[in-house]
């Protein structure tokens, strides 16, 4: 129950209300308009922001934050992205190309004018030395020997009657009883019989040595690579006949730089790959060197022999190698992606307890065209290198080989 104010401290509302109660009548409540309490509500939020931004108001709990564990990377090698120091050999080697060619081969051709009456080999057969080829007719041959002994037969008879006729003449000259040009006419038919004679007899052993050579042979042993004749084909002396070739030892026509020439010198050792047999090595010899480069070029010839003693290889393959101009053997070395460089100076990496650490090393010179770099000082036998160029890794990095 409400305590009544005295009069003197009333209102008007207030009067007015106690008025109604002392009348018995139930005073009306007093209703705030909406507008007003929106605009009270708006004005308290405003407040609170105000308040917020002024910090004001005590700050929200902050929930504390989990503590995710922090992983170490590990970097993993590949097998072939390393290297374990041990003695090697280097080498200094020049590239060579060519074709495989016979080392010696014989294009036989007729030495006389006859009829082939037997052809016995074809191309691509094996002869061994002194194997008959082919033959001529001998009769035929024969028959020009004969005519050809028959006709200087007949010269010489004429010889010795046009010298006993000189000698008559000779006498009766000397006696006064034959003219002085008499004698001169007999020395001339007498010189001219001796010439012809002189000739037929040339005739004479050439139709001999044409019968000789009725028959031919092979001039050493190898095979057959051209036949340009037949059976029963007339053949003109100096027609081609054979080709032979000998494939126990081929050669390659290669070309070097010539300023690589003082390096190169008859004797060191060529490796060769051959199309048609893989990765197979074949070893040859550099046989000669040509004094003079090629017109229009600084390429100078160089002569390459290759043992064939199996008859694997062919005239006309294409192969390629390299010349060993220069050779070290037992010193370390490391691949030229391997060594990397800083203020300090050359370095590598290292592998040690699966942590990559900085090796500071000291080289000689490049070899192998500067694939590799003899290390004189700073690796052991047995050190891990990282060997390829992985700018990303640093000393520090942990590293795990997987293995393949």
């Amino acid at each position: 129950m409400e305590n009544p104010k005295p009069d003197w401290a009333m209102n008007k509302r207030e009067k007015a209300r106690a008025d109604l109660i002392a009348r018995g009548e139930t005073p009306k409540k007093r209703r705030w308009p909406w507008l007003v309490l929106a605009v009270l509500v708006v004005g308290g939020a405003g407040g609170y922001v105000y308040a917020k931004q002024a910090g004001l108001l005590p700050a929200p709990p902050v929930e504390a934050a989990t503590e995710e564990p922090v992983r170490e990377s590990l970097t993993q090698l590949a097998p072939y992205e390393i290297t374990t120091i041990a003695p090697t050999t280097l080498s200094e080697t020049l590239r060579v190309t060519g074709s495989l060619a016979p080392t010696r081969d014989v294009h036989l051709s007729a030495e006389v004018s006859a009829r082939l009456t037997e052809v016995n080999v074809r191309a691509g057969d094996a002869v061994s030395e002194g194997e008959l080829l082919a033959s001529f007719d001998v009769d035929q041959l024969q028959n020009q020997l004969d005519q050809a002994v028959a006709t200087a037969d007949a010269t010489r008879i004429q010889v010795a009657q046009a010298q006993s006729d000189f000698n008559r003449t000779q006498t009766l000259v000397e006696k006064q009883l034959a003219a002085p040009t008499a004698l001169e006419q007999a020395q001339s038919g007498l010189e001219q019989l001796q010439a012809t004679l002189a000739a037929q007899q040339t005739a004479v052993a050439n139709a001999r040595t044409a019968l000789d050579r009725a028959q031919v042979t092979a001039p050493f042993a190898g095979v057959v690579s051209e036949r340009s004749v037949s059976t029963g084909e007339f053949v003109a002396a100096g027609s081609p006949l054979f080709t032979v070739v000998d494939l126990t030892s081929l050669e390659v026509e290669a070309t070097a730089p010539v300023s690589l020439s003082p390096k190169i010198a008859a004797g060191q050792t060529v490796e060769l790959t051959v199309e048609g047999f893989g990765d197979r090595v074949f070893e040859g010899r550099v046989d000669r060197i040509n004094p003079v480069a090629i017109a229009g070029s600084r390429a100078l010839p160089v002569y390459v022999s290759l043992d064939n003693a199996e008859g694997e290889l062919r005239g006309g393959m294409f192969a390629s190698g390299r010349i060993l101009l220069e050779r070290k053997e037992d010193v370390l070395a490391v691949p030229a992606s391997a060594l990397r460089e800083d203020a300090e100076g050359a370095y590598v990496l290292t592998i040690e307890d699966g942590v990559l650490t900085r090796r500071g090393v000291e080289t000689a010179r490049e070899w192998e065209g500067g694939a590799a770099y003899e290390v004189t000082s700073g690796l052991e036998t047995g050190d891990v290198v990282l060997s390829e160029a992985l700018p990303e890794l640093r000393a520090g990095t942990k590293v795990m080989l997987v293995e393949n």
